[in-house]
Order: C-alpha cells, then structure tokens, then sequence
C-alpha cells in the first residue's frame, strides 16, 4: 500500500474518546435501545453516543421492551392461541 495514503488515513482517524464503560439495555426481540425513559431505535443511539468513536465497546444488557412485552402478553391472553416457550 502507498505510504502517503497509509499516513492520510492516519491523520484523518479521530482520536478515540476515553469516556467511562458505557451501558446500554436493548429489547431481545426488536432490538430497541432503553435511553433514559424512551425506547429508540439502535441507530438513532449509535449516532447520538457516537459508539464508533468510544475507546471500548459499549456493554449490552438484555430486557424486552414495553411494546414487545405488551405484544407478547396480548398473545397469550388469546384463549384459542397455543402458547410458544
């Protein structure tokens, strides 16, 4: 690879910000990120934390949110509906 392009992409990468493990809880089945109070969308997160730009990953807990947990127990109150594990 040329070398001045090597040293163009160096200069031109953004020095990782050095923040604190950042923790996000996301929905299991739609995927959504808890912020705050609001459940977003992941890629609407992804640009307002600038993830990419972290020094580490960000960490993931796992929950379901409102709208899928209300789905969900909307289904099973259905008597004539078989109930999946």
């Amino acid at each position: 690879m040329d070398s001045d392009l090597v040293q163009l992409l160096r200069f031109r990468r953004r020095p990782p910000q050095t923040e604190s493990r950042t923790h996000l809880t996301t929905c299991s089945l739609c995927l959504r990120v808890l912020r705050g109070s609001e459940w977003m969308e992941a890629e609407r997160v992804i640009r307002e934390i600038r993830s990419y730009e972290l020094a580490t990953l960000p960490s993931l807990r796992s929950a379901v949110c409102d709208f899928c947990a209300e789905s969900i127990f909307s289904r099973r109150a259905h008597a004539g509906e078989p109930i999946a594990a």
